[in-house]
Parts: C-alpha cells; sequence; structure tokens
C-alpha cells in the first residue's frame, strides 16, 4: 500500500529552498535536512499521541507532504498536519508589500527575484522560544548539541533509532529538574527553560494568546521571561511575522561592518540607525542581508 501523501499549493513568492536555508533551524532536531533529495524532515507527534515522520519537498513548485508511517490520512490529521506544515514554512506571511517597499532600495532585488523573505520556524512557538534560549550566549555548534539532547527528551519515533519529536513543555515540566539539567547540559539556560516549561503546563502563559498580540506586545511579554533579553524577544517577534524591530547579536554586526560599513565594526546604535531606513520590515531586511551573506 502507498503511504499517503498531499500537496499544498503555496503562494506564488514562495520558494522552498530559500526558505529551508532562510535560517538555522533546519540543522536543529527534530529536523533533518537530505541535500540528495532535496527533502527535509521532521518528527512529529500529533494532537492524538502518534509519533510521526513528515518528509516535505517541492517538487514542481508544490510543497509535498509525504507520510511514511501511515497507511490512511483521515480529514482530521490531515488538517492538522497542514496547519503544521503552513505554520512551519511561514506560508501564511504575505510578502507583496514586502517586495514593493524593497523596490525603493538598491542592492535588494534579489530579495523578490529569489522570493527571499519566508523563515523557517519550529513547530510552535514553544519550540522556537526554547531554541532562541539555546542560542544565547553560546557558539551555533553549541545550540545544534544542545538541541539534540533536548530533543532526544519527547517521544521517540517508533522505527527511526535516534529520531525523536520536539518534547512538550508537560514532558519537560514532568521531569526532575536534576534529571532535566543531567540530560541538557545548557549550564544557566537548564534553570530559565525548565522554569518557562512549567510556567507553560501549568496554565500560567497561554501561548496561543501570544500569537495574536501586536509586535509590542509579543516583545513584551517575550522580554518578560527570564533569560530571554532584547535579542531573544527581537528574534521571537521576528520568527512570529513583526519585523518592525531589529535583533542585535555577532552576526548582525559582522555582516553590518561587511556589507554596509567598508568592514569597519560599527556600534548597535550605528546598526539600529541604518536599519531605521526600512521601517517596518527593518528585522526582516536585516536578517535577510544575514542569510544572503551566508548562502
Amino acid at each position: 500500500m502507498t503511504a499517503p501523501s498531499f500537496v499544498i499549493e503555496p503562494a506564488p513568492q514562495f520558494d522552498f529552498r530559500a526558505t529551508v536555508f532562510s535560517h538555522g533551524w533546519y540543522m536543529l532536531a527534530p529536523f533533518s535536512w537530505d541535500e540528495e533529495t532535496g527533502t527535509l524532515s521532521t518528527i512529529y507527534r500529533t494532537a492524538a499521541g502518534a509519533v510521526l515522520s513528515l518528509e516535505l519537498s517541492a517538487p514542481e513548485r508544490r510543497l509535498r507532504v509525504d507520510l511514511p508511517d501511515l497507511d490512511g490520512l483521515g480529514a482530521d490529521l490531515r488538517d492538522e498536519l497542514e496547519a503544521l506544515v503552513r505554520r512551519i514554512f511561514s506560508l501564511d506571511w504575505d510578502l507583496r508589500p514586502f517586495y514593493a517597499a524593497m523596490r525603493d532600495f538598491d542592492g535588494y532585488d534579489w530579495l523578490e527575484a529569489e522570493k527571499r523573505g519566508r523563515i523557517l520556524v519550529g513547530g510552535s512557538l514553544w519550540e522556537d522560544l526554547a531554541k532562541v534560549l539555546l542560542t544565547t550566549n553560546t557558539t551555533w555548534a553549541q545550540t545544534v548539541q544542545t538541541c539534540a539532547r533536548l530533543c532526544q527528551l519527547g517521544a521517540p519515533h517508533p522505527s527511526l533509532p535516534g529520531r525523536h519529536a520536539f518534547p512538550s513543555a508537560g514532558q519537560i515540566a514532568a521531569l526532575d529538574f536534576d534529571v532535566f539539567a543531567e540530560a541538557l547540559r545548557a549550564g544557566y539556560r537548564n534553570a530559565y527553560l525548565y522554569e518557562l516549561a512549567g510556567r507553560i503546563a501549568g496554565g500560567g502563559l497561554d501561548l496561543d494568546a501570544w500569537l495574536s498580540l501586536d509586535s509590542e506586545g509579543l516583545y513584551s511579554a517575550v522580554k518578560s521571561l527570564k533569560g530571554f533579553g532584547d535579542y531573544a524577544a527581537g528574534s521571537i517577534a521576528r520568527l512570529a511575522g513583526h519585523f518592525d524591530r531589529i535583533a542585535i547579536d555577532s552576526a548582525c554586526r559582522e555582516t553590518y561592518a561587511l556589507l554596509h560599513n567598508d568592514g569597519t565594526k560599527g556600534s548597535d546604535a550605528d546598526i539600529a540607525r541604518h536599519y531605521a531606513a526600512f521601517g517596518q520590515w527593518r528585522g526582516l531586511v536585516m536578517w535577510m542581508d544575514i542569510m544572503r551573506r551566508h548562502s
């Protein structure tokens, strides 16, 4: 019996590879990228508790979702999985106003030509919060390793050894802190992530409600969390589709120096002034500059 699949017709501005490589999240569990086949896979625990592998590809510019673990696909599960995939690829973002605005700036025609602008995100706001926290004050190599250890605490796939769904906040909160800290080995972030999971699992934080906040509301909400400063709050705002502020880190500083300041390091105030010219799109332009430099 052929495993089920379905196709999502994305907007004309969608490009699969540009979105996959728009963010380092494709390197972080539960994602896995296969360059040979051009397939991004992820492991997902459904609302009903099944742990599935999703294989995501884009033949003929259509977004295809293959489900090798299933014999059939009911309507409810299909809707759940489509919502997941739409979130992961930021499919509901309308980039037409962004492209129109960028036509007024020299040197950015590649954004529209290459269909850049969408960002790969996690399967939930909780996942993005956890991963952003694990990028702070550390190297990217350490982030990859720490996220892999975190994902090992999630539900295992029944037939793919070593592959796990991203753990829910409830799964983390149910662990003894010492067990969690020993497994994660993320230094001071252990306590911050554990507290965050506990507040979500206990009902003290409603992340679904956060998704309806405006940019300022979401930024302030994230900054209220222990361990989340300006960089982390700005990063989460960008992943949620709010681009009116920038998140300055070492990658941003290096990119600004190389692309916009003749290789000379500028202050954070210099960087903020430069990107302020892009108005409500400043955060997205900054991020696209960074990813362009690394592509």
